[in-house]
């Protein structure tokens, strides 16, 4: 009984030891170099409502910031990549928005009302 008993603490250490890992390895930090270029920010349906903004590898964000402002209600100046978002930041710090990802250099955002945006990044030349 006293080995079954080891046996089976040993499988659950092993089985969460290999989730851990397993979850650390999925969610990579990306770094700002690597998102740093041009991306445009629109609503889901609407490409031609687009705005086109530069995020650099200082994270401080560039572009039609006005437009960007009209679509998510507050002015945006900075941005900061997470494991699985990118979020867009306020003159404090604040994040404003927290974009999910969601398809290869595509992040996308569901304000409460429902309207869904795009963060698209444009293809690199």
């Amino acid at each position: 009984m006293m080995v079954l008993k080891r046996m089976i603490a040993h499988g659950a250490v092993s089985l969460m030891l290999m989730t851990e890992v397993g979850m650390a390895s999925s969610l990579q930090l990306p770094t700002p170099a690597q998102l740093a270029g041009d991306w445009t920010l629109y609503p889901e349906n609407d490409r031609a409502a687009g705005c086109e903004l530069q995020l650099d590898a200082a994270q401080t964000l560039h572009g039609d910031l006005q437009c960007a402002e009209g679509l998510i209600g507050q002015r945006p100046s900075g941005w900061l990549p997470t494991p699985d978002t990118l979020a867009l930041l306020d003159g404090s710090g604040s994040a404003l928005v927290h974009f999910n990802r969601y398809k290869p250099g595509i992040f996308k955002w569901t304000s409460i009302s429902g309207k869904i945006l795009l963060l698209e990044r444009k293809n690199k030349e």
